[in-house]
């Protein structure tokens, strides 16, 4: 339940923050339902800042108080039905799911937790992390929380533009095919953001439209705080995302008639990559082995940046579809090889035939002389 109460002595210090807080519809709730002093009260903090600095909980649990059926959608993790092998959700606590995380850099900590999807986003482009400050944080909330994405003060988005916002995490971190990334991860960015949703080549949407789309339901309202990618509730009339205005009842079937192909090359991908791990395999030790290895890693870097965009195309079928053809030409570079293959290094090269029947000429002819 949220408590009015007169906070205004924050305001001295915090000025900014009390004025969003208090024009927005967060201004009925008084500051300690996120702070919590030390001592119970804030007059400590007030007398002496820095002395007593009261905690900010990140977690969604405070959201709930007020916000009940929008955490129910948000917290699957708790669901009965919920997969950790096989299902992802923002409320999965990273050091249940992911523990390597913690340990695996300032990236993975930064999109893994509450407090660095928040540092984050400090700087709104992409790619543009602030890796110095992200070494020094100290981790309070493991999930990605409401606030993650909303600004507490203000309610809203840290970000006006949706999308961005959510490239801020979803992306590769900018890594290319160099010959040596054999995996790319979460390229939902990438793929988005070079796609017909931005260019024209399809009414405008973003990511909200499709993965938080509001939808009428027995209980009210569902507001996909999920995140799930439903085509069903998509194709409601009466969704917020207006994809029925021109599908009407032929989105899904038309969903799965673009998945299904994509699906099956990466399919059959899976299947070349392994005879090219043969193929490169054979050639260890030889003088074309590293650049084998690197067609063989540039293969990778295609087949993944598709299989983890995890859409099966629906992002961006013109890139998935241009992945998967490099990514067919680099395994195929490694199994075809190369017929002129060095032989190893460590080994010493066999007398050729013509050198034999030379020696031997030699030989004769001195046996001759004698």
């Amino acid at each position: 339940m949220c408590i009015a109460a007169d906070f205004e002595d924050c305001a001295d210090c915090h000025q900014g923050s009390y004025d969003q807080w208090s024009s927005s519809a967060h201004g009925i709730a008084d500051c300690g339902i996120c702070h919590t002093s030390a001592d119970g009260d804030f007059e400590d903090h007030i007398d002496e800042p820095s002395a007593s600095v009261p905690a900010a909980d990140l977690s969604s649990e405070v959201c709930a108080d007020c916000h009940g059926a929008i955490f129910a959608e948000w917290n699957e993790f708790e669901g009965a039905d919920f997969d950790m092998e096989a299902m992802a959700s923002h409320s999965e606590p990273t050091e249940v799911a992911e523990p390597f995380a913690l340990h695996s850099g300032t990236s993975c900590v930064v999109c893994k937790s509450t407090d660095g999807g928040i540092l984050n986003l400090e700087e709104a482009d992409v790619y543009m992390l602030n890796e110095e400050a992200a070494h020094d944080i100290e981790v309070t909330e493991w999930t990605i929380s409401c606030v993650a994405c909303h600004d507490p003060h203000a309610g809203g988005l840290w970000l006006e533009d949706s999308t961005q916002l959510c490239g801020n995490c979803h992306n590769t971190e900018g890594v290319v095919a160099d010959g040596t990334v054999d995996v790319v991860r979460h390229a939902q960015w990438e793929m988005v953001s070079t796609s017909i949703y931005v260019d024209g080549g399809h009414p405008e949407i973003g990511c909200v439209d499709c993965h938080m789309a509001m939808v009428p339901s027995d209980d009210g309202m569902t507001t996909g705080h999920n995140f799930d990618f439903d085509a069903v509730a998509l194709s409601d009339p009466d969704s917020s995302n207006g994809c029925y205005m021109c599908h009407q009842d032929e989105l899904v079937s038309l969903i799965e008639e673009k998945q299904e192909p994509v699906s099956q090359r990466i399919s059959d991908l899976n299947t070349l990559k392994d005879e090219a791990d043969v193929a490169l395999e054979s050639v260890n030790g030889t003088d074309v082995y590293e650049s084998q290895l690197a067609n063989f890693n540039n293969g990778l870097f295609y087949l993944t940046e598709v299989e983890n965009d995890g859409s099966l195309g629906i992002h961006n079928m013109v890139r998935a579809e241009s992945d998967l053809d490099m990514a067919e030409e680099y395994f195929n570079l490694v199994i075809e090889g190369d017929s002129d293959a060095a032989e190893p290094s460590d080994q010493i090269p066999a007398i050729g035939v013509p050198v034999v029947v030379m020696i031997l000429a030699a030989v004769a002819i001195l046996i001759k002389r004698d």
